[in-house]
């Protein structure tokens, strides 16, 4: 019976799943930042500022 894959093809498969499961395990463990509500009503009204004066 003959092997599916060559030996280029296994190792860039096995690279690829090594990759994609340590991206999948931070993506779970890692905690997203929390950002004050201030600072995003600042960004939110100077966004607001600058399209009334450009408009």
């Amino acid at each position: 019976m003959e092997v599916p894959f060559s030996g280029i093809e296994l190792t860039f498969i096995i690279i690829a799943f090594v990759i994609f499961s340590l991206y999948s395990l931070a993506s779970v463990f890692i905690q997203p930042q929390e950002v004050e509500p201030d600072y995003c009503q600042q960004n939110l009204s100077r966004k607001k500022h600058k399209l009334l004066v450009t408009n």
